[in-house]
């Protein structure tokens, strides 16, 4: 560690002090807090002075010129410094707020209007990565970075409005209170991303990851009236499946609860079920939820559901049968 700490601060080479970056990443996520704890005050002043544009090899570059070489370097470097605020927020939970307050302003500053754009959209996913681990700290950043996130959602770039989206859920999650206002604009903002304007799965998987995180937090603040058909109309998710526990946790949720905007839409949930049942890529316990959702349809609708069962292909009716419970 202290090698690598030196490299950061001292070695005038971008690549070198990219990979020094990603390896102390690599070591924070994959060991105990307690390992690493006597190292962080000198850890966190690497990160302030290569966040600040302040280390040897940012200094090396400013005494040349600049060439798309650099520019290229630059990117690879600030995403691997990026990549340090969630490891510390894995590693510490909501232990990190306070180092947090330190790196933030530093951070939000390749933010700004004259930043290139891949440097607004690599904030916005550490921004994102932070919320998750770091928890209910993030609230007290909901206001300085909703507008900007909001504003992300409408970028001409695919990664920046899918970073967006799984930013604006993860604040929803973990923001409490603070977010309820910007509810109806994330809203807004996310509705295209539903539609057909929206070239790009990933993008609409997180969206839809991002309104399931809303729903179960304020189930009471969403129109799921509104909300519902256009959200299961996009299921099952095409290619970010990291989102699956959040999505299908969200219907399966309102099923089990008899929520009465969800059970309006009974075919589309048999249809929805019937397809992640035979997915080769959703997990066991994924399954298991929406086959206690599935069982839990059949107890309230009995033999009403058999005309909806028998237009699925035999392939589905028996992969959803297979993943109810057995009574």
């Amino acid at each position: 560690m202290n090698i690598y700490i030196k490299t950061v601060t001292e070695d005038d080479d971008k690549e070198v002090v990219a990979q020094a970056c990603m390896s102390i990443a690599d070591i924070i996520k994959d060991i105990a807090y307690m390992a690493v704890e006597p190292y962080m005050p000198r850890l966190v002043e690497a990160t302030l002075v290569l966040l600040r544009e302040e280390s040897a090899c940012q200094q090396a570059e400013s005494d040349c010129e600049i060439d798309d070489d650099d520019a290229e370097h630059d990117e690879v470097l600030m995403d691997a410094v990026s990549d340090l605020l969630p490891a510390f927020a894995k590693s510490m939970g909501c232990h990190f707020a306070p180092i947090f307050a330190k790196l933030f302003e530093p951070l939000m500053k390749f933010t700004r209007a004259s930043r290139p754009l891949q440097d607004r959209t690599m904030v916005v996913a550490c921004l994102a990565e932070v919320a998750q681990d770091m928890g209910a700290p993030i609230a007290g950043y909901i206001d300085a970075v909703m507008p900007l996130v909001l504003k992300e959602l409408a970028s001409p770039v695919a990664t920046n409005r899918r970073n967006a989206a799984f930013c604006v859920g993860e604040l929803c999650k973990n923001g409490g209170e603070s977010t309820l206002k910007y509810y109806s604009d994330i809203l807004r903002g996310l509705y295209p991303l539903f539609g057909e304007s929206e070239p790009d799965d990933a993008v609409r998987d997180n969206a839809a990851g991002a309104v399931a995180r809303m729903i179960m937090v304020h189930p009471e603040s969403i129109p799921l009236n509104q909300v519902l058909p256009v959200f299961l109309k996009v299921l099952p998710l095409k290619e970010d499946h990291e989102e699956s526990m959040a999505v299908y946790s969200c219907v399966c949720n309102l099923v089990l609860s008899s929520n009465p905007q969800i059970l309006c839409l009974v075919p589309d949930l048999v249809n929805l079920f019937a397809q992640v049942a035979v997915s080769p890529v959703e997990t066991s316990e994924v399954k298991a939820q929406i086959g206690r959702a599935f069982s839990h349809l059949i107890s309230l609708y009995g033999h009403q559901m058999q005309p909806i069962l028998s237009n699925l292909s035999p392939t589905h009716a028996n992969a959803l049968a297979a993943i109810a419970p057995k009574s």
